[in-house]
């Protein structure tokens, strides 16, 4: 606005906290000192609320000791998105069906990542029709026998159910080649 009109940030994190994102901070007489911070490093994002602290400057130090906390004692697992193993598919004219699966991010304790155990649990067959997107399968992420969460293994592509004359085409095929 041509310099005439200023805004000034409450939020010091966002200056004087490495990761800082923002978010909001407030007071009033009877809430006192409030925010709510948020922070990234290392791809995982933290958010850490404080209320009720008797001034600002206590608000941003607890806020900042518990982003530090978070940082310091969790990370990120990833599972990145890939192709899965193909499942044999029946009823159709491909024997085959592409399957693949999105990316996967769970908090874990630091240093945890290394013992996330992955299973994949597949059917040995599908059956046509399916469209692209249908769960066929899914990986379930653990650690010490806690299950974390799970992914979703999909087709890659939808395959329709072979008709009668596609599949009289095919044996006279095999017939003749034979």
């Amino acid at each position: 606005r041509n310099g005439e009109f200023g805004l000034t940030n409450t939020n010091r994190l966002v200056r004087f906290y490495r990761g800082a994102t923002g978010l909001k901070t407030g007071s009033t007489s009877k809430a006192k000192f409030c925010i709510s911070a948020t922070a990234k490093r290392d791809g995982m994002h933290l958010i850490a609320v404080i209320m009720g602290a008797p001034t600002r400057d206590i608000r941003n130090a607890e806020a900042a000791k518990l982003l530090d906390w978070g940082f310091a004692n969790y990370s990120i697992y990833t599972y990145p998105p890939s192709e899965q193993e193909s499942v044999k598919l029946l009823g159709s004219k491909n024997s085959i069906l592409s399957c693949r699966t999105d990316g996967v991010s769970i908090l874990v304790p630091k240093g945890a990542s290394s013992k996330v155990t992955v299973e994949t649990e597949m059917p040995d067959s599908v059956k046509a029709p399916i469209t692209a997107g249908d769960t066929v399968g899914k990986i379930t992420f653990s650690l010490n026998g806690e299950r974390l969460g799970e992914a979703n293994i999909v087709s890659s592509a939808t395959e329709n159910r072979i008709s009668f004359q596609e599949l009289f085409y095919i044996m006279l095929q095999r017939f003749i080649l034979w």
